[in-house]
């Protein structure tokens, strides 16, 4: 195979600002979706508090290798896989009839294994593990059922100031190509404010949302210096209603970001660094989703849906990047099929085309064209405890500026679930 062309990255202070930006994306992602629920969904905590836990393998393998230019600059390494192991933990408590709170974290450790060592580091193996930030999150129903007001607090428990391995590692377990169920540690403290209104219009529930997230200062790797990432605003719209027998939800969402900006480290003894400090500005995000829940009396669930976020270009320095933007579309069904009145198998098939960034030939921008199929048991044991263990493979191929290898994977887990 051709070895991958040197890049042109600038040194380290300024690669962290667009490696960054790919990070923070996909905690974007995963934050937004976590802290919007479909309509209805908050009903089912009345009255009950819940918990899960259990661990989740995940492992990419990427044939031949993928290249991305080291931490350090200079020669590339040739990534041949990366693994993750994460013990999440989730609990739920209501307060009263109208109010719920929430809490997540995690535990995980993640491997980037490397067909030579990178000689700038003497490894041929980066590794990065800790903890996550913990999420606390206060819902409620404040005037009738139609406002909804959400408070969450990000708490810095998780890990933040990576060493250049750990960094080097994250550079490939963030990457939203490959998915993996924690893809940052720690963000720093951060806070979350925002409201929902809901109507009925046509037959159909409507919904209006906004939120602000706030986040502090942190310093992201022991070399750079400190980060101070931007805020967001995050906006939605969406619907639920019944399309004949069957059940559908559409919704639009943006997010709109101030500036990322990166402090660098003063020198020993203090003084000026003689560096000036780096901007980044994520550019809006829109997202667009949609599920149809078909009716039918053979599976407990069948839902059909589809999600498409779209990444406009982000600027670096108040100037737009080319190559920045990038669309990443996921499509799928899931089902649940039961058995037993205790027992019931899920199925979950999901097929996903992103497109990355071209502006930047690391992992944490890859291209991918996937399939994936994940095959599960849900088990109630009785006296409210429920066993969901599951297996996933996908493959696929995936793509960093010039060179493209096959990837596929392979995870494993299992969640335990409590009510009481």
């Amino acid at each position: 195979m051709t070895p991958h062309p040197v890049s042109t990255v600038p040194p380290t202070a300024r690669v962290l600002p667009y490696t960054r930006a790919a990070i923070l994306a996909a905690s974007v992602f995963a934050v937004h979706s976590a802290s919007s629920p479909p309509l209805g969904a908050q009903g089912r905590l009345v009255g009950y508090r819940t918990s899960t836990l259990g661990p989740i393998y995940e492992r990419w393998s990427f044939g031949d290798g993928l290249y991305q230019t080291a931490l350090a600059g200079g020669d590339s390494v040739r990534v041949e896989g990366a693994s993750q192991l994460t013990l999440p933990i989730s609990l739920s408590v209501p307060l009263g009839e109208r109010w719920s709170v929430d809490l997540s974290g995690a535990y995980a450790s993640g491997t980037v294994s490397l067909a030579s060592a990178d000689t700038a580091l003497g490894v041929s193996r980066y590794r990065v593990s800790g903890l996550t930030d913990l999420r606390l999150r206060a819902t409620g129903r404040v005037v009738g059922d139609n406002v909804i007001v959400t408070l969450g607090v990000n708490l810095p428990t998780g890990k933040t100031s990576l060493d250049a391995e750990e960094f080097s590692a994250m550079r490939v377990l963030a990457a939203p190509a490959f998915g993996f169920q924690t893809p940052t540690l720690g963000l720093g403290a951060g806070g979350t404010a925002g409201v929902v209104v809901a109507r009925q219009v046509a037959g159909w529930a409507w919904a209006l949302g906004g939120s602000y997230e706030l986040r502090n200062a942190y310093d992201p790797v022991t070399f750079v210096g400190e980060m101070n990432p931007s805020d967001a605003v995050h906006l939605s719209v969406g619907g639920d209603g019944l399309v004949g027998r069957h059940g559908m939800t559409v919704g639009v969402s943006a997010d709109l970001f101030t500036k990322d900006r990166l402090a660098p480290l003063e020198p020993p003894g203090g003084g000026a660094s003689g560096a000036a400090a780096a901007e980044t500005q994520l550019g809006p995000i829109v997202t667009a989703d949609w599920q149809l829940r078909v009716a039918t009396s053979r599976f407990r669930e069948l839902t059909l849906y589809a999600v498409d976020r779209y990444r406009t270009k982000y600027k670096r320095g108040g100037a737009a990047v080319d190559g920045s933007s990038g669309n990443y579309l996921d499509a799928g069904v899931r089902g649940v099929l039961p058995v037993s009145r205790a027992s019931a198998v899920l199925g979950h098939l999901i097929v996903r085309n992103h497109t990355g960034l071209r502006s930047d030939n690391s992992l944490a921008t890859a291209a991918i064209t996937s399939a994936a199929l994940t095959l599960g048991l849900v088990q109630d044991l009785g006296n409210g405890y429920a066993l969901q263990p599951f297996a996933r493979a996908q493959a696929g191929r995936a793509k960093t500026g010039n060179n493209s290898a096959s990837a596929r994977g392979l995870a494993a887990g299992v969640t335990l679930g409590m009510r009481f």
